[in-house]
């Protein structure tokens, strides 16, 4: 039977869950609740599947994490990558590079120390690297003033809409309705609860409202009468020209915020986040981010002066103070849940 491209066109109407946003986070949750057996699921994207950050970021996978929780996470979906493709029947295109998570400054390296251990004690086989480690690991790099590393060897990249599309179409299959184009624009609250939903394709009655809406969920949100404490942040990354095999590793510099990668083609994808995250939040790139990130891997990569940047792009995050993601139901709202604020 022949692939559709796009999910299946589903009428609009009333629903037993109704998720807002069709990105990675949506999407894997309303394919997860219909393979549990829930049915009369509906997936709401504003837009064309991958417009928000699922489809405009880097798609590291990496489980070096300093905190527990998040490395107890971020190894549990570790797994679930190693098998993706076979379960949804789609090539996400995974590629385990490993990486190394670079560190200058002196008061980072006991806390790397304690993070390898406490990886470690999870299953994770992270290991702490001396500069002499690193500069053999990876010669192209300039180790300079580097006081050691992680290195994760099961890190590592997809292609970064590759997971959208997979999951739109498995859910699909399973009977949910994805709805693009379809944006939400308000909410009913009858009783306590949101009881329906406003789109710009009409209103329909729904039992549950999950938030997915990534940047936008502050928004969402407040249709419904929840205040989040999210603000959002834009990151910008580049893609040069085609470069001989130089770099199979992933590198990531915590003082710098940089990252670079090179893919199957030979294009080096990778940026360095500004610091302070200063200015309004948009889609358009800026030269003064161009100027930061060539400067940084510059500096990092000295053989890549003179290699060609061919275009950059932004996204939007949603962060939280401390940068955890909000999740679970909102206790000021029965029945509307929270999957969301979960940064880059």
């Amino acid at each position: 039977m022949p692939r559709r491209i796009l999910p299946a066109a589903r009428p609009l109407r009333d629903c037993e869950i109704a998720i807002v946003g069709g990105g990675v986070h949506g999407l894997s949750l309303a394919y997860n609740l219909a393979k549990s057996g829930r049915k009369n699921i509906a997936v709401f994207e504003r837009s064309y599947l991958g417009a928000g950050a699922s489809g405009r970021n880097l798609a590291l996978i990496r489980s070096s994490w300093q905190q527990r929780a998040w490395a107890e996470l971020i190894w549990y979906c570790r797994q679930i990558w190693s098998q993706i493709s076979v379960e949804l029947d789609y090539n996400v295109m995974l590629s385990e590079r490993g990486s190394y998570l670079c560190i200058r400054d002196e008061r980072s390296i006991a806390v790397a120390k304690d993070a390898v251990t406490m990886q470690n004690s999870l299953g994770i086989p992270t290991r702490f690297v001396s500069p002499r480690e690193l500069a053999e690991a990876v010669p192209q790099l300039n180790t300079q003033g580097m006081l050691g590393g992680i290195h994760d060897p099961t890190a590592g990249v997809s292609r970064h809409d590759a997971l959208v599309w997979a999951y739109a179409h498995a859910a699909d299959r399973l009977g949910v309705a994805v709805h693009l184009e379809t944006a939400v624009t308000g909410m009913q609250v009858i009783g306590g609860r949101v009881n329906r939903i406003v789109t710009n394709r009409g209103t329909i009655a729904t039992d549950l409202v999950v938030n997915c809406a990534g940047s936008g969920s502050a928004e969402v949100a407040e249709m419904a009468g929840v205040a989040l404490p999210t603000r959002k942040l834009a990151l910008e990354m580049f893609v040069t020209e085609p470069y001989r095999a130089f770099l199979d590793p992933i590198i990531s510099v915590i003082e710098d915020q940089a990252y670079i990668m090179q893919t199957s083609r030979g294009e080096f994808v990778g940026g360095a986040e500004p610091t302070g995250h200063t200015g309004t939040p948009r889609l358009t790139t800026s030269y003064a981010a161009l100027r930061q990130s060539a400067a940084v891997i510059a500096r990092l990569f000295p053989d890549l002066r003179g290699v060609n940047i061919l275009r950059m792009w932004a996204g939007l995050i949603d962060m939280t103070p401390d940068g955890a993601g909000l999740v679970g139901e909102a206790e000021e709202r029965p029945g509307f849940f929270l999957d969301c604020g979960w940064g880059g």
